[in-house]
């Protein structure tokens, strides 16, 4: 009868511990981390999850405390009150017996960078004096939190704010890092920079999809998202036609398919079929031979071997090559210049000695002693390549201290291994030959899955990019993007203007929104990147904007300029001048700001003339036109604070024009040594 009961007690008591739901863990969105930045005398929104209908305590050692109640599904937001900058301090938070602490908190000023690949573009990338402003970056105060990049918001879990440190700063947005250290030691206050950025994308990507549904430019396309259950539902019935794409791929090519990996951890351990190609006593003989010169201008890309817009220009293949180094013993590092676009996975002797997921960053990997031998060693490298040049982007090296020998030389051998399909990577049986051969009757019988993996899908960046860190506490925005928007320029004023707008209601504040004009560059030549650069002229009629000049800083055969410090540098000054009290500076190079017309002259004014006009160098670039809008080549004068411009091709002219080319030289700036903008009278 005892044992009876004894095990009645014991299965009631497992049938309530079967009920009772589990325990929620008490969490912070991830900006909330070890060594954050907070926004200095503010309301500073704190949110996350814990158990539905707890309480959750905030303190803090600055001496605030705050709580506030979860709602039936366990999200919770307070706000706290922050004093004067400062710090180290540190932050609690409890809930329901669980307690987070956050340790190393700073307060000081906080801003948002954001854009396309010029303001992700990292200082580990090409960049004016890299070694030095590397080894010199060493600023406790200065941190950044760093938004992964990805298209369905779960990878900014894996993030956390960032010391400046020399290694550190490598992975930094070199904008934001140069606007974040000009700030600090001008007002001697901790700069926290929260960066979400995204190589190649356009603006339409990073505005909400509510926005663009008002907007004409984007209104058809944003309502039709809309129309089919928002983007969220439209990406489920994409994986359910990527699954059909996947199984018709199958049969055909008699090999199996692979998603997409969705999140950073699934891109690190991705299996391919394909690992037997890194051991060092792997058989590649049946693999291409070729013969790299190490030379600059023919770097080794899978498009020397398919052109772009094939099928095989994109996907999965593998690179080796033997080598011998002269003291084993020693420590090596592997080093390749500007990265390898866009994913490798880099083994030596058949070990991995990294993985990196991004284009552009150069590879320094170091090798694990006792990994080398005098003669033979084999290095195979995992490329994937998910659109444009892939492969290195630049030399590559194997460096101790007594030696360094160049690698993309000599013999090499290469395999392509699977197609990149968007949502797929598709694997094939196909050698080379074949490949080049067969490319017509492959790419007919080949299907792409959805473009679900498209970072410029209408709203996705919003969603998935800048969503997550809404509400943070942020005294301003930072933008550098436009790029990928000259194709439809004539509506970059609006759609620019808009997301303005958007985030500014989204955060609820109207706090300052710099940008930078994008740079000259030899664009193909029916683009019209000039027009770009007026649209976000004009886009400085909306209230507490500035852009950053860049017109005399561009490279006529890189869309990234390397020098990256002037456009952080001018970014601060715009704050400095308008929201730090530093009125004697000059905060940008002069603007357009009207026009007198005379019979045989045209006069333009500008704002923000400084101290006086200056040419550099001839004053060139200047194009006068009468009222048929035929431009010609004009004369142009420094009158004080204005410009006289004048052709004697052209009576009783009507409209001036300056820099109106994609790559351009300045010529014009203010004695502070800043640009003119590009422009075109009405």
């Amino acid at each position: 009868m005892k044992n009876k009961i004894l095990k009645s007690i014991f299965l009631l008591g497992l049938f309530f511990s079967a009920c009772k739901t589990e325990i929620i863990e008490l969490k912070t969105a991830p900006l909330f981390s070890n060594h954050m930045v907070l926004q200095q005398q503010a309301e500073v929104p704190v949110w996350g999850k814990a158990e539905p209908g707890s309480v959750v305590k905030l303190s803090a050692s600055w001496g605030e405390e705050v709580e506030t109640q979860t709602n039936p599904k366990g999200e919770w937001e307070a706000k706290i009150k922050t004093p004067e900058h400062g710090g180290p301090f540190e932050m609690k938070i409890s809930s329901a017996g669980q307690e987070l602490i956050f340790q190393d908190v700073l307060l000081g000023e906080v801003w948002l960078t954001s854009g396309q690949s010029n303001m992700e573009w990292p200082m580990g990338a090409r960049i004016n004096n890299q070694a030095e402003e590397i080894a010199n970056a060493s600023f406790p105060n200065i941190r950044m939190f760093t938004v992964p990049k990805n298209l369905n918001g779960t990878n900014i879990n894996e993030a956390s704010w960032k010391i400046t440190t020399p290694e550190n700063v490598k992975r930094f947005s070199a904008v934001g890092y140069f606007f974040a250290r000009e700030l600090n030691q001008s007002l001697n206050i901790p700069i926290g920079i929260v960066n979400t950025s995204w190589g190649g994308t356009r603006v339409e990507a990073w505005t909400s999809i509510e926005k663009l549904a008002e907007m004409p430019p984007s209104q058809n396309e944003a309502k039709e998202i809309i129309g089919q259950g928002g983007l969220s539902a439209i990406a489920e019935n994409n994986k359910k036609l990527s699954l059909e794409v996947a199984k018709a791929n199958e049969e055909y090519l008699n090999a199996p398919s692979f998603s997409v990996p969705e999140n950073l951890n699934q891109w690190k351990s991705i299996a391919l079929n394909d690992l037997a190609f890194a051991a060092p006593d792997f058989d590649d003989s049946s693999w291409k031979a070729f013969e790299a010169s190490g030379a600059s201008e023919s770097k080794i890309t899978l498009e020397q071997f398919f052109p772009n817009g094939t099928l095989a220009s994109d996907g999965v293949f593998w690179l080796r090559k033997s080598f011998d180094v002269e003291d084993p013993n020693s420590e090596y590092q592997l080093h390749v210049k500007g990265g390898i676009d866009d994913y490798d996975y880099t083994y030596l002797n058949g070990t991995l000695i990294g993985n990196s997921f991004s284009c552009c960053t150069d590879r320094q990997y170091t090798i694990p002693k006792g990994l080398l031998k005098k003669e033979g060693n084999i290095l195979a490298i995992r490329i994937i390549d998910t659109g444009g040049e892939g492969a290195f982007r630049g030399a590559a090296f194997i460096e101790s201290e007594k030696e360094k020998q160049q690698l993309d030389t000599g013999t090499w051998r290469i395999k392509h291994h699977a197609f990149f399909l968007n949502t797929l990577i598709q694997e094939h049986h196909y050698d080379f030959e074949t490949l080049l051969e067969k490319e017509a009757k492959i790419q007919a019988n080949i299907t792409s899955g959805p473009s679900t993996q498209d970072p410029n899908i209408y709203s996705i960046l919003f969603e998935t990019m800048v969503q997550p860190v809404i509400p943070y506490k942020i005294k301003g925005a930072l933008w550098y993007q436009g790029e990928s928007n000259v194709g439809n320029h004539q509506d970059y004023q609006t759609l620019f203007t808009g997301m303005i707008n958007d985030w500014r209601a989204r955060w609820n504040a109207d706090f300052p929104f710099y940008f930078v004009q994008i740079a000259p560059y030899e664009y193909v030549p029916e683009a019209s990147s000039q027009s770009l650069r007026d649209a976000q002229r004009k886009t400085l009629t909306l209230k507490n904007t500035g852009m950053a000049i860049t017109l005399d800083i561009g490279e006529e055969k890189d869309i990234h300029p390397a020098n990256k410090k002037d456009v952080g540098l001018r970014l601060a000054r715009l704050a400095l001048h308008h929201d730090y009290g530093r009125n004697e500076e000059v905060p940008t190079g002069p603007l357009y700001e009207s026009q007198s017309i005379h019979s045989n002259f045209i006069d333009i004014h500008f704002k923000y003339v400084g101290t006086g006009l200056v040419a550099k160098n001839d004053l060139t670039g200047f194009e006068i036109a009468a009222a048929d809008g035929s431009f010609v080549p004009a004369k142009a004068t420094i009158l004080g604070d204005k410009i006289r411009v004048t052709s004697n091709k052209i009576k009783n002219p009507q409209r001036v024009r300056y820099g109106w080319k994609n790559y351009f030289e300045a010529s014009l700036f203010n004695k502070e040594g800043l640009p003119a903008s590009s422009f075109e009278t009405p």
